[in-house]
């Protein structure tokens, strides 16, 4: 024997190497959950990184090393808390294949799924707002939300038209955008802005109200 001994990993430095790894797994949750509630109270542009650090607990070089930037970090939010749930919707729409009272039905009551988790906190007003300082928020929400969204809704619209669910003749990327503005209203409405709509019993009403008055207009 030449007196050295090798490094052997025991149960408990396992254990320690896994329970670092899952903590860094969890962190960037962590960062976005800090930044999201941070962002909310104070805007993004006052909110300070050093903050946001501070609030998940964590150094403000170990926020850079998963979002090297503010910028970085207000887009990950936007995809976290609405381009993906957008998206998670539109692939519903041009999934589906029931007549249009069940899609419109659906698309209402998935929406209301929505605005019972981010976007009632008036997430989404905070990104309205700022858009107006930071043009690449309006581009986002445009090219990643609206955009997308209204357009698998006017294809629903023209297939309805085409089995003759719904009346032809209209304009269906109008329909859409007629279709889908209330319910963004309600979004904004929930953080007292556009519509004074309170709790999400009157939401819910206001929802139904406006699906059935587009079925009336527009059912063949």
């Amino acid at each position: 024997m030449t007196g050295q001994t090798a490094s052997v990993a025991t149960p408990a430095s396992r254990e320690s190497a896994a329970a670092r790894r899952e903590r860094a797994r969890a962190r960037p949750g962590e960062i976005l959950d800090a930044a999201r509630d941070l962002f909310s109270r104070k805007g993004f542009e006052a909110a300070r990184m050093d903050e946001v650090a501070a609030a998940a607990g964590v150094t403000k070089p170990a926020v850079y090393r998963y979002f090297p930037g503010k910028d970085r970090l207000i887009e990950a939010l936007l995809e976290e808390d609405l381009a993906i749930p957008f998206r998670r919707l539109s692939a519903w729409v041009e999934g589906h294949e029931g007549p249009i009272d069940d899609l419109v039905a659906g698309f209402s009551d998935r929406v209301g799924n929505l605005q019972g988790s981010g976007l009632t906190r008036g997430y989404l007003m905070l990104a309205l707002d700022e858009a107006g300082r930071r043009p690449e928020i309006a581009d986002f929400i445009r090219n990643q939300i609206l955009a997308p969204g209204l357009l698998v809704l006017a294809r629903a619209f023209h297939q309805a038209m085409a089995r003759g669910e719904l009346t032809p003749g209209h304009d269906p990327a109008f329909m859409a955008r007629m279709f889908f503005a209330p319910f963004l209203q309600t979004s904004l409405g929930t953080v007292g802005y556009a519509l004074p709509v309170g709790d999400e019993a009157e939401r819910a009403r206001y929802r139904a109200f406006h699906t059935a008055a587009f079925l009336r207009a527009f059912r063949a």
